[in-house]
C-alpha cells in the first residue's frame, strides 16, 4: 500500500476504488477525499480501541458526564460518513451516482427575517 493507512483503512481504500476506479488516478479530484476517508476509518477504530480501556461515565466538573474519547469516536464517525457521501459512490445495481446535496444543517438566510415575517402577520 503506498499510502501510511492501517488496516480499516486499507480495507476501505480497496472497497472504495472496487466501487470507483478513477479514485486509482493521482489527479481525480475526489482521491483526496476518499484518502481522507481511509484516514479516518484508522482514526475511529484507535479510538473505539481506546474506548474500551475507560468508564463510559465519569465524573465531570458539574457532576457525571460522558467521556470525552466517546464523544470524539462519534464525532469521527460522523466525518467518516460524511466524507465517503462526498465521494458520491455508483450505486452497485444501477451505476449510476446520487444526486449531488449540500451539506445540511445551517440554511442559507433569506431576505425577510422572522421578525418582520410575525410583524406582517400580525399587522394583516
Amino acid at each position: 500500500m503506498p499510502f501510511d493507512l492501517g488496516p480499516r483503512g486499507e480495507r476501505l481504500w480497496v472497497s472504495l476504488l472496487a466501487q470507483d476506479v478513477s479514485l486509482k488516478a493521482e489527479d481525480a479530484p475526489m482521491r483526496e477525499v476518499a484518502l481522507s476517508a481511509c484516514r479516518t476509518a484508522d482514526r475511529v477504530e484507535h479510538l473505539e480501541r481506546l474506548s474500551t480501556t475507560v468508564d463510559a461515565v465519569i465524573e465531570g466538573r458539574t457532576g457525571p458526564m460522558i467521556h470525552p474519547i466517546l464523544a470524539e469516536v462519534r464525532q469521527q464517525s460522523q466525518l467518516l460518513a460524511r466524507l465517503v457521501n462526498a465521494l458520491r459512490l455508483p450505486d452497485e445495481a444501477t451505476g449510476k451516482k446520487p444526486q449531488r446535496r449540500g451539506a445540511r444543517g445551517a440554511y442559507k438566510p433569506s431576505a425577510v427575517s422572522s421578525l418582520e415575517l410575525a410583524r406582517a402577520a400580525k399587522s394583516s
